[in-house]
Order: C-alpha cells, then structure tokens, then sequence
C-alpha cells in the first residue's frame, strides 16, 4: 500500500526479506511507492530505519518527519528510471561548486570562508588527484577537465539508493565536494553541515535570524543528516 494516504491506518509494521532484499509491511498490506511499486530496500538496517519513521507517526502522516522514506521512493521511483539525467545534474554542480566562490568582503567572511572551506578543498585535491581553481565574486570559473572527470567518475559505480543519497546531500548544501566528503566520512556530519551552510550563518550575525528561514534551514538539516545516515548503510 502507498503512503499517499494521508492517515495513519495500520497498527504493525514489520519486515520480511524477500531474496537478497527486504519489504515492509504495513499490517498485511505491502509498502509502496507512489507510483505503485513495491518498496524493496538493499539491506535490514535500512528497513528498520524505514520502519523507525513509520512507526512514530501518529494520526496523522507527517512526511517531513519521514526523511528516509522519501529518499527511498525517489531512489525506486525516479532515480532508478533516469540514472543519466539524474547523474548529468550533479555534473553540474562540480563544476559550479558552492566553494569555488568566496566573498570579496568583508575580510571576517573571508577568513571564515577559508577557515572552514579550504579544508574540504586540500581533501578533495589530494584524495582525487586534482588541482581545484578558487575565484572571488560571481564571475564563473572553470575547472580543469580532468579535475572534472575525476570527481564525475565517483559516481560511476553508486548505486540507484546511493546516488539519491547523493543527490540529496549535493543539492541542498550546493556542493560535490561537501556531497562527496560526506559519503566518505571525511569529517562529522555537524562539520560538513555547518560548511553548507556558512554563509547563511553569517548573514544571521549580521542581520538577524529570520523566523521563517530558520525552519526551512532546520528541515533542510534534518533531510542533510539522514541522507549522510542512509549513506553510512548504503556502504
């Protein structure tokens, strides 16, 4: 059954493996994908984190409280069908990286910037072989094609899952190289978060937290974490 109802209407979820895979069962009535697909998922841990979300919902189906879900129906639903368009997407934004771009004032964002930033990029640099061109302002930079292809080629081998996962942690944070420092454990969770999000952080200091903003960073966070959590089962 697809939780594109809207109540909660069963009283036990349970697991069942089904060959190398593994189905959740809502009652007697196999999850689903909106579109009607059966929800399988790679491994145990997965489902029961699965299982965790589905369990805590009340009376009412909250879906932004169900982060890991959500990754799964766009690993079966979309990203299973479109692995091409899904992976020339990200290509994108290695080229166009978040931490390519670095303020041309005030020094204080500038300090900040390499102090939290140049970490990731010496990481990227050493790990992939490759020399990384940083600029200031909004004027475009290209990089190096080899540099490119290197960070395109990891994602050669992901999986449908991992690759979602991978989407997940690019687009919000606006970085491949956050993205990729996350699938690898480079540094914790927190870290890599905080780099995602440094200018928004410094925009607060400066002119305020806005009510509206702060949630939206808060749920853009909770999705961040879970999909460096999925990434860590997926592994």
């Amino acid at each position: 059954m697809s939780l594109s109802i809207k109540k909660v209407f069963w009283n036990l979820v349970t697991i069942k493996q089904d060959a190398s895979e593994y189905c959740i069962y809502l009652d007697n009535h196999l999850l689903k994908t909106p579109k009607k697909t059966v929800l399988k998922l790679p491994n145990y841990k997965l489902a029961n984190l699965l299982v965790d979300e589905l369990k805590q919902q009340k009376d009412e189906i909250d879906f932004t409280k169900m982060p890991a879900n959500r990754l799964a129906n766009a690993a079966i639903d979309q990203t299973r069908n479109q692995i091409f368009e899904a992976k020339k997407i990200l290509e994108e934004y290695a080229d166009t990286d978040l931490l390519f771009y670095r303020a041309e004032k005030p020094q204080e964002l500038i300090d900040e910037q390499i102090l939290i930033w140049d970490p990731f990029i010496s990481w990227a640099e050493n790990r992939f072989y490759i020399k990384l061109n940083i600029t200031t302002g909004v004027i475009p930079i290209r990089q190096h094609p080899k540099s490119i292809e290197s960070l395109v080629s990891q994602m050669t081998q992901m999986s449908s899952f991992q690759l979602t996962v991978f989407n997940k942690l690019v687009t919000i944070s606006g970085s491949y190289i956050l993205g990729l420092a996350a699938l690898e454990n480079t540094m914790s969770a927190e870290s890599i978060w905080n780099a995602a999000i440094l200018d928004e952080n410094w925009q607060a200091s400066i002119w305020g937290e806005d009510v509206e903003q702060k949630q939206n960073i808060e749920l853009k966070k909770l999705e961040f974490l879970k999909a460096i959590e999925i990434s860590t089962l997926l592994s």
